[in-house]
């Protein structure tokens, strides 16, 4: 992820706006994948979805919340995001799968829930492609491999 940053922040809010910093990185697209749904949920919290891409040899890396509402894992060049968005007009979104994932209203909603600016933002080195699919009640967002 990038050092750079816009304003100083700490906490749970300053990992946030890290973390969308580092999403939203010029050059990075997104896209719907397929909704999975399971018996029984079971991918019904955030702990649960991060154990189970540990077990396909995922490293956690950052985990968020008390109970995690927010986990990042990295594999080879591969990230997956995990998370079950607290804000409901995220949740909205995301669950609209007619809408555009790369909306810029949507960047600049996100950008400005973190305190952030596009010129906050670098350009990415390499610009990523994710996935974002829904399993359960949780969101996995995931880089294409590189």
């Amino acid at each position: 992820m990038s050092e750079k940053t816009g304003k100083p922040a700490s906490g749970f809010g300053g990992a946030i706006a890290a973390l969308r910093r580092h999403l939203l990185e010029k050059g990075n697209r997104f896209d719907y994948g397929p909704d999975y749904k399971a018996n029984g949920k079971v991918l019904a919290s955030v702990r649960q979805t991060t154990r189970m891409y540990e077990g396909m040899g995922y490293t956690k890396l950052v985990e968020l919340g008390n109970p995690p509402a927010y986990a990042m894992l990295q594999r080879g060049h591969r990230e997956a995001h995990i998370f079950q968005p607290q804000d409901p007009q995220v949740r909205r979104w995301l669950q609209d799968e007619t809408a555009n994932p790369n909306d810029p209203a949507m960047r600049a909603y996100m950008l400005g829930q973190s305190g952030l600016s596009e010129s906050d933002l670098e350009v990415a080195a390499k610009p990523r492609h994710y996935h974002i699919n829904e399993v359960d009640e949780v969101f996995i967002v995931t880089s294409d491999d590189t």
